[in-house]
């Protein structure tokens, strides 16, 4: 037990002695522009990267990059940030940019902490694609289609036009006013979607999606897992609603009209019709609760 008491108190000092340990930051900025014409598309990959891409004032694509390397010794910072590499590039059609760590088969790998902070000026009629892991991703104010794949990656959308198809893992997604129809999957992480005016589909497992609703909102369609589904209604109630849940809990608001059944003594179904000529709203969950305010 004695051994065990030194062996914990050494470790302490040690973690203590690197928490006091003055890290040293070093950071490059980079900064590219590529000539776009419509028919292009912009195609961005990052790993540890805080990709934002907002609307340009031209007809170019302008990329500002700043890539940065920490770690206690200097010189070390130094040489791994040197293995940070920007790429800007056209292939046929498509513009790739991509922040990557270039090594070569007789280097080490960099023992510095790695980040880069990608911000993109691309002209808003431009498809956007956008592939990042352990980040962040930002889009805001664009009008063409946009595709999103993340792990571990978080995501914030605001004021888009376009068709969004976003495919997340272990990243959350926070969307505002998306005025086209919006496709998503998640797992592990959470949905906070407002201002919806068109279609939604959504397929969620392990998390939770907050949906509000309104009178410009589509048809939607919510498919869950082992997750929480909220429906926040802004004024009066325009949607007709098919609420499924199996081996979970449906809380409804009080004063609507809704017609409640219990098919089997696992499943709990509710459905409320406005009017033939009205948007649906269709929910089933697995092991979840769905709440409608």
């Amino acid at each position: 037990m004695k051994k065990i008491c030194i062996a914990m108190v050494c470790l302490l000092c040690f973690q203590w002695s690197w928490s006091q340990t003055t890290l040293q930051v070093l950071t490059k900025t980079v900064q590219k522009s590529i000539d776009w014409k419509p028919g292009y598309s912009l195609e961005v990959n990052g790993e540890k990267a805080d990709v934002q891409i907002l609307p340009a004032t031209g007809s170019q694509i302008v990329v500002k990059a700043e890539l940065s390397a920490k770690h206690p010794r200097v010189d070390t910072a130094r040489t791994d940030l040197e293995a940070w590499k920007l790429v800007v590039t056209k292939v046929g059609k498509i513009v790739y940019i991509r922040a990557y760590i270039g090594l070569s088969a007789k280097d080490e790998l960099p023992s510095s902490n790695m980040k880069s902070k990608i911000q993109v000026w691309a002209p808003a009629e431009c498809p956007v694609n956008v592939v990042n892991k352990f980040g962040s991703t930002k889009v805001e104010n664009m009008k063409g289609q946009l595709a999103l794949k993340g792990e571990f990656c978080n995501i914030d959308l605001q004021n888009l036009s376009g068709k969004v198809l976003i495919n997340s893992r272990f990243g959350n997604v926070q969307a505002r006013s998306l005025s086209g129809p919006l496709q998503l999957d998640i797992r592990r992480a959470d949905a906070d979607l407002t201002g919806m005016q068109n279609a939604c589909n959504i397929q969620s497992e392990y998390g939770s999606v907050l949906l509000e609703t309104s009178q410009h909102t589509g048809n939607v369609h919510i498919k869950s897992n082992k997750s929480d589904v909220t429906l926040q209604t802004k004024g009066s109630v325009l949607h007709n609603y098919d609420l499924k849940c199996i081996y979970g809990s449906l809380q409804l608001p009080e004063g609507k009209a809704f017609r409640l059944e219990q098919p089997d003594a696992h499943t709990q179904h509710a459905s409320l019709q406005n009017g033939a000529d009205r948007k649906n709203i269709t929910v089933e969950t697995n092991f979840g609760k769905i709440t409608v305010h």
